[in-house]
């Protein structure tokens, strides 16, 4: 199976188009696919925020309020025949 190319794919290209490629590769430079090093994971994180500190407060609290167990005790329902 041969293909018969084309006599203008065949021939060669100029030194202008070659030029015209590196340029376009020097000016796209790829951005990096690493994460930058954020240093020792067992640093002393920093102090929160007020704002956080308050939602987290709020959170906690109803979450207690939720879970909490009811002071009053009451037997299971049953049915009166």
């Amino acid at each position: 199976m041969f293909t018969l190319l084309e006599p203008q794919a065949v021939q060669a290209t100029t030194a202008d188009y070659s030029v015209e490629k590196t340029e376009i590769a020097e000016t796209n430079t790829p951005r990096p696919n690493y994460k930058p090093y954020r240093g020792n994971s067992r640093h002393r994180a920093k102090k929160l925020g007020v704002f956080r500190r308050w939602a987290l407060r709020r959170k906690a609290m109803r979450k207690r309020k939720r879970k909490a167990i009811p002071s009053v005790k009451v037997d299971k329902p049953m049915r009166n025949k």
